[in-house]
């Protein structure tokens, strides 16, 4: 009998302290509303590249009845994309600037203001060496094959923010390494950028 009151009495003790004691840091509304903000204000984007914007809506319903329109008059890749200021209506993948373009004139003439935006990738954290730039992907392609020609292999492509391609080597150990390199690359007639990405 007495493990039994022992036991309980136990139990009604947790439970007032679980009743009668805040939640720590969740007593406040302070967490809840960082959260938001940071899904806000951060939202990750992982690749670089152009988006065509077809309009901004304030709500989910409306930008979903827009795209709907959108998709009506041809444009298929539309999706809508959550932001701080509401929801937009884009396309996305576009490689270079001329195509943005080009899809920007096409959707003017189905009475869209299309505006083009960049987006530029969640970065890494690691020191790498920009080869270069290219308006498209062959011009880009060129640098990678001059590059591995001249002796530096494992030169890459990404997609650029505002449209074109870059010509980029990553796996330095450091800002020092990544310094050394590019000045081995100068020497051999590459204009190399050291970036932290």
């Amino acid at each position: 009998m007495r493990v039994r009151v022992a036991r309980f009495s136990a139990l009604a003790v947790a439970g007032a302290v679980a009743v009668l004691m805040p939640s720590l840091g969740l007593s406040h509304s302070t967490p809840v509303a960082k959260r938001a903000q940071q899904a806000c204000g951060n939202r990750v984007e992982y690749v670089s590249g152009l988006e065509a914007v077809f309009g901004r809506r304030k709500t989910h319903q409306q930008a979903l009845a827009f795209r709907t329109q959108v998709v009506g008059r041809g444009f298929v890749n539309a999706n809508i994309i959550e932001g701080c200021d509401g929801f937009r209506v884009v396309v996305r993948g576009i490689d270079t600037f001329d195509v943005g373009v080009d899809l920007q004139d096409e959707a003017r003439r189905e009475g869209f203001l299309v505006t083009l935006e960049c987006i530029k990738a969640k970065q890494l954290g690691r020191w790498e060496a920009i080869f270069g730039h290219g308006r498209d992907r062959p011009s880009a392609q060129a640098i990678v094959n001059r590059a591995d020609a001249a002796g530096f292999p494992g030169v890459k492509l990404r997609n650029d923010p505002c449209g074109g391609f870059e010509a980029y080597l990553a796996g330095f150990d450091g800002q020092q390494e990544a310094q050394a390199f590019a000045t081995q690359a100068k020497a051999r007639g590459f204009d190399v950028v050291v970036e932290l990405n």
